[in-house]
Formats: structure tokens, sequence, C-alpha cells
């Protein structure tokens, strides 16, 4: 049997609750909302709603190759390339699936036939992350949407987020350290220990590079090459709320962020 494919526009829920759709194990999921939906793993699920291009589209989309999912999540603005490319330098995040369900308003519901979040995260404890993204100026336009949304994640015990981007320097010392997330910029074991410890005690950028190369013998380029990733992974510590420049102070952080998505376990829920 053909896989489920991607909805093209929302079905009316003809009943008095509130239903979620998503495309997971091949198939159309379509669940009650209740508390067993935590363990349903939505962090691998295709997108449930397609997405739509047109001549004159002002959006900018495209895919995002997460360094946290190991492949490629759809996006359809450059706000919500952002919050892809915070979640994976967020540690936290070991999970990410992009337009991963649908919420079914209760037949009746005013205004509104159902929503489809942007984005749904698994945590590395274990718990879920439901993210709608929204520039801050219209947040107040989507209020009644979102806050339906809400209510209904404090039901199935998912956490909410509304994306708005961080601030800045902020994001763009994140956007310019994602350019090295890819596994060629990357350090063997050996030496990202020596880069590691070519920053304890603190040290500037700049000269943790200078001292790393001569440890290793390498050319000063391609170690600063891995230092950014490093930091990017969180292998190295920096404080991104500043402007991030040679002189950056710059020590070891924690292990680099793993790489693997949460096994979400049983997916009864959706039976």
């Amino acid at each position: 049997m053909d896989a489920a494919r991607a909805l093209r526009s929302l079905p009316s829920n003809m009943t008095d609750e509130t239903r979620v759709l998503a495309r997971l194990d091949g198939r159309m999921a379509n669940a009650p909302l209740s508390a067993a939906l935590a363990s349903l793993g939505l962090e691998s699920a295709l997108p449930v709603r397609a997405f739509f291009s047109w001549q004159g589209k002002r959006n900018y989309e495209g895919r995002w190759w997460s360094s946290t999912v190991r492949s490629h999540v759809g996006f359809e603005s450059l706000l919500e390339r952002d919050f892809l490319l915070s979640a994976d330098h967020d540690r936290d995040v070991v999970g990410v699936a992009s337009q991963p369900f649908a919420f079914l308003w209760p037949r009746g519901t005013e205004g509104s036939r159902g929503h489809v979040p942007d984005f749904f995260v698994r945590l590395r404890d274990g718990t879920g992350r439901v993210v709608d993204v929204k520039p801050a100026g219209r947040v107040r336009s989507a209020e009644r949407q979102f806050g339906l949304t809400r209510e209904a994640c404090e039901v199935a015990g998912w956490e909410y987020e509304v994306f708005t981007g961080p601030a800045e320097p902020l994001m763009s010392n994140l956007r310019w350290l994602a350019g090295y997330r890819q596994d060629r910029f990357a350090p063997d074991g050996t030496a990202a220990a020596v880069l590691v410890d070519s920053f304890a005690p603190e040290t500037s950028l700049a000269g943790g590079v200078r001292r790393a190369a001569r440890a290793l013998g390498a050319d000063e380029g391609i170690v600063r090459a891995h230092v950014l990733h490093l930091l990017f992974t969180g292998a190295l510590a920096v404080d991104l709320d500043a402007p991030l420049t040679q002189d950056t102070p710059v020590s070891p952080g924690v292990a680099p962020k793993a790489c693997s998505a949460w096994n979400a376990g049983s997916r009864e829920a959706a039976s």
C-alpha cells in the first residue's frame, strides 16, 4: 500500500473532540487529543501538509540539513530556517520535524477548522515541544490560534513555544557558526581533545587557534574551522550574546551535542 500522502487542505472534524492527524509509519494516524500522545514519535513524522509554492510567493522556502537528525528538514520562511539553525545548536533538542501533525478543532469552532504547527521537537529528557514560528510583529494577529494550540498541547503533555527569532548578535553569531556544523569540519577524537585543551585556561579565539595549530602541526585555517565546529556543538564555550571576534574569550565546554534522534518508543496512541 502506498504511503499516506501529505494533505493539501485540512479535512473537517465532524466530532466534538479535538483530533490529531500525523503521517507516521507510512500511514495517516488519526488520534483523539489525550495525554497518550506524549509518547507519539512525532519527531519522525513526515510533513502532514503539502508545501505550496507559486510564482511571486514572498516567503523563502527550502530544506535545511539538520546536524541533529542527520537529514534535511523543510522550512517555509527564513525565520523558520533560523529556528532550525537554533535547534541544531540547542543541546536539549535531539529530534525535529516540520509540519509534523495537524490539530483538527471540534466541529463548530468559530473561525478555524484546524491548525498545523510549524515544528515538533523532541528534547533530551524525552519530552516533546510544539513550535509555531511567527515574526514578532504578527504574533498578535494569531493570538486566538496560538491560544487554542497552547491549550491542546497542555492536554497532550507537550510544551508549546512561539518562536519569533533570537535577538542580535546571537542570531548573527549562530548563522556564522552554523556554516561549520557539517561533518567535514569535525576534528577526529585525538585532534578534538587537543583543540579543547588549547583553550584551557580560557583564552582568545585567535590565541587558542594558534596554540592548537602549533600542538597539532596543522594549518591555522584548518584548525580554525575545527574550532568553529566545536563552538557550534558546544564542546567549546563562548558568549554568543556578544559579537564574535578573534579576541572573544573561549573556554572548554561540554561534550558535543548528540546527533541521534530520541527513540520515542510505542506509537500505540495513534492506533
